[in-house]
């Protein structure tokens, strides 16, 4: 059963999506949305033993990522009225930057190929469902539309062969767009329970995707499907699990964001113990891991 899930209850929500594996991954990144009455989003840097800092600031952050080069993309929207989406770079000296901009848009997940192009899900609000366009920016700013998904869709991840995942949580379906933009449908509803819906994304080293589902806190769940589509259960009993990311020895991280405020970061750990890394979050996003900034 298709569940249908407006804008509003997914920035109520604040909707956080996961990004697949960084090499040389060392400190947690995550996207925090802040207060949503005056878009005090920021970005926090975690240690490792979980100390924190404040990395930068920016209106409603979603989906993050380092590039091969170290450099730090984050997909934001200067309005929560769905205003205008811009993707900001922030390189490894000098002085932040806008990559590109997607105009009456709200942009969620980001994900970044070998090449360096940057792909970032733009939510249009002009769609009654909300459709979703999946633009490409080139290193050097140029945009493209990669392609698009039906529904509301979120969580953007690559696998090891440069396929694209998205997950379409209005359609209930994760699609699989091939390098040169072909879209199949990787798993589909029946996946996923009636009280499921896909948010957030990751591979592990193995490629399994790992999927964050939402609509039955706090009993949610976070999925696997191996590379073949076969499903199995990793954990249940989570409250709104968005986005996650694997740190380089294998270790699951997934953000919970409570709808009322607040929030936490879970750790699963490759010898299977579930421990929570960070709490008190003012509803964390996205999650990523990159070099110290």
């Amino acid at each position: 059963m298709k569940t249908k899930i407006l804008r509003n209850t997914f920035l109520n929500l604040g909707m956080i999506f996961g990004l697949a594996i960084t090499a040389h991954a060392q400190n947690l990144y995550v996207s925090l949305q802040g207060d949503l009455t005056n878009e005090s989003g920021s970005i926090s840097e975690y240690t490792p033993t979980g100390v924190p800092q404040t990395f930068a600031t920016a209106p409603f952050p979603r989906g993050i990522a380092f590039d091969n080069s170290g450099n730090f993309f984050v997909a934001t929207t200067d309005s929560k009225v769905w205003d205008h989406g811009r993707v900001l770079k922030f390189p490894t000296t000098g002085h932040q930057s806008v990559l590109g901009n997607a105009a009456q848009s709200f942009l969620e997940g980001l994900a970044i190929d070998t090449a360096g192009n940057v792909y970032a899900v733009a939510l249009a609000d002009k769609s009654p469902d909300f459709a979703a366009t999946i633009y490409k920016f080139a290193p050097n700013g140029t945009r493209t539309v990669f392609g698009t998904t039906p529904g509301q869709t979120f969580g953007l991840a690559f696998d090891g062969a440069g396929n694209l995942y998205a997950a379409d949580a209005l359609d209930v379906t994760i699609y699989k767009f091939a390098p040169d933009g072909t879209r199949t449908i990787f798993v589909g509803p029946s996946a996923f329970t009636s009280t499921q819906v896909p948010a957030g994304l990751a591979f592990d080293a193995s490629g399994n995707l790992f999927v964050s589902t939402l609509g039955n806190r706090p009993n949610d769940a976070v999925l696997m499907f191996t590379p073949t589509g076969m499903e199995s259960t990793f954990a249940t009993g989570l409250n709104n699990p968005h986005g996650m990311a694997f740190d380089a020895a294998g270790n699951l991280f997934v953000a919970e964001t409570i709808r009322d405020g607040g929030g936490d970061i879970l750790e699963f750990t490759t010898g299977g113990q579930r421990i929570v890394f960070a709490s008190g979050l003012n509803r964390p996003e996205y999650l990523t891991f990159g070099p110290p900034r």
